[in-house]
């Protein structure tokens, strides 16, 4: 575990995990409450930020989340995203100097209370909510590319999208030493991608591993993906 905490305190945050500890606990209707949620790591209680909104010019950061006893664990699985977004500021848990970071799919907001506006996390939370919470499972939340360059112009996000879906592929292959680190650390039983293009680099560069494909659960795909894991899993 501290080899994994480790690689992922290169991507720059400070107070990222005690930041979501400590946010649980003091508002326990808009925040995760599982416990499983990050075990294995030792917290302090920190202070939370105010609403941090990303300005034009910042990066915003997805770093990885799991559930569960990583050397317990029968089953330990990585679900990769392609990148993260700036869909909604109350996803944001910390910034350094222009990084934002919060957690990919919005996990710590995985909470049917939550009062963020439509709910879009809590998507990912009905799909996989068995299963992070099977104590014979493991379960990683990741992105294959980890951050996003964000603009605060008005209209520009559907821009910066396009921009981000079209550069995918050349992040992707900037960062697989990164991912190499990141897959060799954790040994998966089993890799999980969320769409067609993460699930092609995943599977194109690491050909040893087991791969499968979900339905995308903000595409319209929340059915699917959880019928796809059920079956899968037999939960």
């Amino acid at each position: 575990m501290n080899e994994l905490v480790s690689l992922y305190k290169q991507l720059g945050f400070v107070d990222f995990y005690n930041l979501i500890q400590s946010n649980r606990k003091l508002n326990e209707t808009e925040f995760i409450q599982s416990d499983r949620l990050l075990l294995g790591l030792d917290f302090v209680n920190v202070i939370p930020s105010s609403l941090i909104e990303c300005n034009d010019g910042d990066i915003r950061i997805d770093v990885p989340v799991w559930f569960g006893d990583i050397e317990k664990a029968k089953n330990k699985i990585i679900v990769f995203g392609l990148e993260p977004r700036d869909t909604n500021s109350s996803f944001n848990i910390e910034r350094i100097n222009n990084m934002v970071y919060a957690t990919p799919f919005g996990v710590d907001r995985w909470n049917e209370q939550s009062t963020i506006m439509r709910k879009p996390q809590n998507k990912y939370f009905r799909v996989f909510n068995d299963l992070v919470n099977n104590e014979s499972n493991f379960v990683l939340f990741s992105d294959v590319v980890k951050d996003y360059s964000v603009s605060s112009k008005l209209n520009e996000n559907r821009k910066n999208d396009e921009i981000a879906r079209k550069h995918f592929f050349e992040k992707a292959t900037g960062s697989l030493d990164f991912l190499k680190e990141e897959i060799d650390t954790i040994q998966p039983t089993l890799i999980i991608t969320l769409g067609f293009d993460s699930y092609n680099f995943i599977k194109s560069n690491f050909k040893n591993q087991k791969v499968i494909k979900l339905r995308h659960p903000a595409n319209g795909g929340e059915r699917l993906a959880l019928e796809r894991l059920n079956s899968l899993f037999k939960i």
